[in-house]
Parts: structure tokens; C-alpha cells; sequence
């Protein structure tokens, strides 16, 4: 039996125990729940009392006060403000592996027209955009999708860079994809700052392989490099794929990827020669890009057509 089942099976009295109930939710349960499994209000009052629980907010007990540092304060959050509540924002993307953020308030989305009040520590937030598909299905404590918390995060950061880098970082990090991020956009609705996330998203896919390969083949061309064998890792169309060029003859690789910090050439274990570009060398820097491509390659034996053209005006 999985989580959920088990979590949709406990508001059925007698159908689990509080044990049960709290061990899939990181040792926290409702009061609600707690005496709907046959506990009483005295027993739970004497576990309060002798230490082994607390109650971090109304209504919600921490039944294993040893994981302190896990979950337990957001399952709680969660628990405290009731149906339909979610978490959001970094509290969300934090656990989707965000990382950089985890110091953010623990915040909670219920729609807008569920009144709520939040519990000490808790920033309540509302939406009159909050389906299940910005839901996550698989995941507990309930919370948003990736994309979505990434969305809100930019929304409500308190300055627009720090809006931007927070959509650069989860790309980079792998949190979300452009294309997850591009559609919760659409779903989100009118925010004020919609613009500037469309913007940062263009600006991300502009280092997807399918525009950095057509860069590439632009730049190849103009400086006579020949003609490699490519490949893209990933989909094409999202920024952290990595774009390869191949020239097996004088086993050379050029690997254009974001996460590439500068241009630079390295020798591989198997003695071929590497050159790593970031995609904003290949528009920004396309002479010195090139340059370090054809140093690799007559390195390894190429005959530049430039000195091949030398050799018969001498001659």
C-alpha cells in the first residue's frame, strides 16, 4: 500500500493507527486524526506533558521529536492550515532539489477563496490559479509542481534580479525544464512580473542545441573549419543539452553546454583533444570560439586550408 492510499484511508476511523498515520507524514498528525484512531484527548495530553510530542501549532502534533531536522515543519505547516493547502514557493522547489533557498520562510498556497489563517513562522499565500495540475501528484507533503514553484518564487522575490536568478538557478540545477517552466507561465495568469520571466526564458533557450548547432554550423563555416559529425545530449530545445561536434579523423570533440563556465582545451583519457565552449562564446566571442577549435584541430594534424593556400604560393 502506498503513501497516499494510506493517507486517503485516514480519515477513516479505525482503518489505520495514529503510528500508521504519522510514519507517512514524517511523524506529524492531526489532532483530528490522532483521536479519530481511538487515542483520547488524556493520553494525548500526558505524551504532550512527559516530552515524547510537541504541538507546533493548533491542532497539529509532532509525534517524534528526534527527526527535528527533517520535513516535520512543513508537514506541520501543511497540516495546520488544512484542505486545500499547499506548499509553495521555495518551500516546494526546496524539496525538488533547489538548492540555495532552503533559508526562505515556509510558505503555503490555498485558493483564494479558502479562508485560512496562518499559523506562527507560516507565510499564507493565495491563488485564484490552484488546479491539480499545478499539483504534484507524486509527492507529500502536497505542493506545487516544480515549474509552478519556480514561477512563484520569481514572482514573489523581492527584487527582479534575484527574480531572474532564481529561474536561472533552477534550470541550471536541473530542478525544471524551459518547457515545464514556459507552460506554467501560460497557466499562472496575469502576475506583474510576466514579462521579465518570459524574457529570462528566452534568454535560457537561446542556449538550447538546436539554436547553438545552427551557431555553430554559421561559425564553422565563416572561418573554414571542416565539417564534424553532430550530436545533441538531451532534447533540443532546452538549455542544459549538451551539443557535441565530432571530427573523428583527427579525434577532436567540441562539447557546447551551459554549464561550460569559459572556453577551454583539454586532452581526454583516450589522448583525443576537448574543446568546451559556452553557448554565449558562440555569439558573443565567434572568432576566439573558432580559433581555439582550429588551434585543437591542427594540433591533431588538420591542414588549415589557409596554410595548404600558403605552401602553393610559395612554391
Amino acid at each position: 500500500m502506498d503513501n497516499r492510499h494510506r493517507l486517503l484511508m485516514a480519515h477513516n476511523p479505525g482503518r489505520l493507527s495514529w503510528q500508521e498515520i504519522a510514519t507517512t507524514q514524517a511523524g506529524v498528525i492531526t489532532m483530528r486524526d490522532a483521536l479519530a484512531t481511538g487515542l483520547t484527548r488524556t493520553e494525548i495530553r500526558a505524551r504532550l506533558a512527559a516530552g515524547g510530542w510537541h504541538q507546533p501549532f493548533r491542532g497539529v502534533l509532532v509525534t517524534d521529536v528526534s527527526d527535528a531536522r527533517g520535513p516535520q515543519h512543513l508537514w506541520a505547516a501543511v497540516q495546520a492550515i488544512g484542505p486545500g493547502a499547499v506548499l509553495a514557493g521555495a518551500s516546494a522547489a526546496s524539496l525538488a532539489g533547489l538548492v540555495g533557498y532552503e533559508r526562505e520562510p515556509v510558505t503555503v498556497l490555498v485558493p483564494t477563496p479558502r479562508r485560512a489563517t496562518a499559523p506562527p513562522g507560516v507565510l499564507l499565500r493565495h491563488s485564484a490559479r490552484l488546479d491539480l495540475t499545478e499539483v504534484d501528484p507524486l509527492r507529500l507533503p502536497r505542493r506545487t509542481t516544480p515549474s509552478r514553484s519556480v514561477i512563484d518564487m520569481a514572482e514573489w522575490a523581492p527584487s527582479r534580479p534575484l527574480a531572474q536568478a532564481i529561474i536561472v538557478d533552477a534550470v541550471h540545477q536541473g530542478v525544471v525544464t524551459l518547457r515545464g517552466l514556459q507552460a506554467a507561465l501560460t497557466r499562472r495568469g496575469p502576475i506583474t512580473r510576466r514579462t521579465l520571466v518570459a524574457d529570462c526564458l528566452d534568454r535560457l533557450g537561446a542556449d538550447a542545441p538546436h539554436l547553438t548547432g545552427l551557431a555553430f554550423h554559421h561559425l564553422a563555416r565563416a572561418h573554414g573549419l571542416p565539417t564534424g559529425s553532430v550530436a545533441v545530449e538531451g532534447p533540443a530545445d532546452e538549455p542544459m543539452s549538451r551539443l557535441r561536434v565530432r571530427y573523428e579523423s583527427w579525434r577532436v570533440q567540441v562539447e557546447v553546454a551551459a554549464g561550460v563556465a569559459r572556453p577551454g582545451l583539454q586532452r581526454t583519457s583516450g589522448g583525443a583533444l576537448l574543446v568546451r565552449l559556452p553557448p554565449s562564446a558562440l555569439r558573443q566571442q565567434p572568432t576566439e570560439a573558432a580559433g581555439l577549435v582550429a588551434a585543437a584541430l591542427r594540433q591533431q594534424g588538420w591542414p588549415h586550408p589557409l596554410r595548404e593556400i600558403s605552401a602553393t604560393l610559395a612554391s
